[in-house]
Formats: C-alpha cells, structure tokens, sequence
C-alpha cells in the first residue's frame, strides 16, 4: 500500500475525497456507501434536470478520486480524465441542442470510465497480499459498477435504435429514461425479472444474456471466491493465537 501510494506522489489533488481513497483503510467501504446513498438520493431529484445533472456529474467526481487514488498507469489515468470532459462536454451541448449524437458520445464516455474505474479496483485487489473485508467492499462495488456500466450500453443500444426496449415512456426527460435503465440492468444483473421493461432488438437481448451470465458468474465465483479465501485466512490465524495463549500459559 505504501508503494503505491509513493509511486502515485504525482497525483493532482482536486478532490477532497482524494485522500480518503488513497490512504484509507476503508477506501472502497466508503465508495460502496456513496454508490448505496447514490440509489436513494436519485429518486429525490425527480424530474428536475438541473439536480440530476448535478447529481450525475458529482457521481463521476467520487469515481474520479476513486481512480486517481488507486490506478498507479498514468496513461489510463489520463483516459479517464479526458473521457470525463467529454461525457461533461457532450452531455452540455446535448441539454443545448437535444442532438441524441451528443448523447451516444457521453453514454460511451461514461461506460468507457466505468471500465476504467473496474479495472483499476480488480488490478488494486490481485495486488493485495490478505483479504480483508475492505477488498470484500471492493468486490461488491465492481458488482454495482458493471450494473452502470451496462445500464450506459442499454442506453446506447436505444439511441442507436429507437424501441430496443418496452415498457420505457420515452417522452420523458432523459433522466427518467436512463433511471428506469440502471433499474432494469440491476434487476437483470440480479436475474429477478419483473418482466415491466422487456428487451425487443436483438442487440439489448444478446446484451441482457451476457449481463445476466455476469451476474451469476461474478457472485458464484469471484465473491464466493474471496469470502472463502476470508474466512479461511481467519480461521487459519486463530490455531496460531490458540498455541500462543497456550505457550504463555505454560510458561507461566
């Protein structure tokens, strides 16, 4: 951790979050709890597109410090900061001249961040000598992270072709829409399926099978994976307490 942190001097400290994410124990524990608050604050904004703007951009601000903090590659770094200008350049002259180009191109942005961001957590996890329940934390945010990521494509997918989706009002404000697709891409990642929005074009379907395979997978394996790994490396430190507290006794 110290390493990083040394490699990673240069940094610009633009946010303030930045420091808690690079130095805190609880850096990806703190980022799970603004994705958790996140879910219940959007439906505050409503249809007011100033506060969803607002609350948009500053979800992408967190992420930022979340990157800048962990990913050690400048040139990904970089990536990141300038596919943040152009999904905040994109989505302004989408608000000014309601071009749906404008729009694909902060969508792409946005998912292009977001792979950035679960790269940088997963490469930052394999690097880390013990679990412990901060990378747990880490796991469950790349989970909500790639239900973002696809809630982008399934907005692509419906800007690229009109109808990819039912059960979607599409005379509502582009906020509303792209709410009811982060809903439906974590019901889908959670293969719940209330069957209210339904894929129509092949390209959301074959999307919806490969994020509904991911789901699975992710959580039977990876999370599996790491809480075993846990809860093994903690009942395999108690033998050791055990025969220490043993040995003292004796000696007394």
């Amino acid at each position: 951790m110290t390493g990083s942190n040394k490699e990673f001097r240069y940094s610009p400290f633009m946010f303030k979050l930045y420091r808690i994410f690079k130095y805190s124990p609880s850096k990806f524990t703190v980022l799970l709890a603004f994705l958790v608050v996140q879910i219940f604050i959007t439906p505050i904004a409503g249809e007011s597109l100033l506060l969803q703007q607002v609350l948009y951009f500053y979800t992408y601000l967190v992420l930022l410090s979340a990157v800048s903090a962990i990913i050690t590659d400048k040139a990904k770094l970089c990536g990141y900061f300038v596919l943040y200008g152009v999904s905040l350049v994109c989505s302004i002259l989408f608000i000014r001249t309601r071009d749906m180009n404008w729009l694909a191109g902060s969508e792409c942005a946005d998912m292009l961040m977001l792979i950035i961001a679960i790269w940088g957590i997963q490469r930052f996890m394999w690097l880390q000598k013990r679990v412990t329940r901060d990378l747990i934390s880490g796991a469950i945010c790349i989970y909500m992270l790639a239900g973002l990521a696809w809630a982008d494509a399934y907005s692509l997918c419906e800007i690229l072709k009109n109808g990819s989706f039912s059960g979607i009002d599409l005379s509502e404000n582009i906020f509303v829409i792209r709410g009811a697709l982060t809903y439906f891409s974590y019901i889908t990642m959670l293969t719940v399926g209330y069957g209210d929005i339904l894929p129509v074009s092949l390209m959301a379907r074959s999307l919806v099978i490969l994020q509904g395979l991911f789901g699975q997978m992710y959580l039977a394996v990876f999370i599996a994976g790491i809480l075993g790994a846990f809860l093994s490396q903690k009942n395999s430190a108690n033998p050791v307490n055990e025969r220490t507290a043993a040995d003292e006794k004796d000696i007394t």
